[in-house]
């Protein structure tokens, strides 16, 4: 499965609820050229949510097509056009709908985002979150967390029945995200990093960038973080 140099692992986990067992599947690469992480999150009639498609999209749309997936929604985590780059490609092949927090959806439009050397084609959201349950596929229980300091409207997402948190550019294992692009906010970071340190130390932590870690492995460092 794995494209043009893409890393590619999964996780498989059942969530028990009333009689039944539903089956969700976390499907995860590390896209060149900036070692992005882009997840597809999968339920039992194999609708998907996809997060940062990158600059992944032929890597998450031969998935799609092996798979028998039906792409509901994309979701941003933030606006850089890292993360953002294959929006466009996504939409017009699946039909999905694309989120993003609403302060930071300016930074879809090329003519009010930061200058950048990626070439990101238009793409326009079609749902603007904030804060809270996001029941696009109704069997994932995935809540939006506004989790700003890297971008304004930076957002982890988590999955609580799966102990799952797809973080962004807010944690990385052993790092933080940057604060000196225009729109970041240090103090902001620091706000967002305590909160995501006071999720359940087993939570498995789907960074943005590079490797997968946990919140109890990051805690040692992590807990009371503060920029110098």
């Amino acid at each position: 499965m794995p494209t043009g140099g893409a890393v590619f692992s999964t996780g498989i986990s059942r969530t028990a609820s009333h009689d039944t067992c539903s089956v969700i599947r976390i499907l995860a690469w590390r896209v060149p050229p900036y070692d992005n992480g882009l997840y597809i999150i999968i339920d039992e009639r194999r609708d998907a949510i996809l997060i940062d498609p990158s600059m992944g999209e032929r890597v998450a749309l031969e998935a799609a097509r092996e798979q028998g997936l039906r792409i509901v929604e994309v979701l941003n985590t933030h606006g850089h056009p890292d993360h953002i780059a294959g929006n466009a490609a996504i939409k017009e092949e699946t039909r999905a709908r694309l989120a993003i927090h609403r302060l930071d959806a300016y930074r879809l439009d090329a003519g009010r985002r930061p200058q950048s050397q990626i070439v990101v084609r238009p793409a326009t959201a079609d749902d603007l979150i904030d804060e809270g349950p996001l029941r696009f596929v109704p069997d994932l229980d995935l809540v939006a967390l506004h989790t700003p300091g890297h971008t304004e409207g930076s957002t982890c997402f988590y999955l609580a029945s799966q102990n799952a948190v797809f973080s962004g550019d807010v944690l990385f294992k052993g790092n933080v995200g940057r604060v000196d692009f225009p729109g970041s906010d240090a103090k902001d970071m620091e706000r967002s990093l305590e909160r995501v340190a006071a999720l359940p130390p087993e939570t498995r932590v789907y960074p943005g960038h590079g490797e997968q870690t946990t919140i109890g492995d990051e805690l040692r460092w992590l807990r009371g973080f503060r920029f110098a």
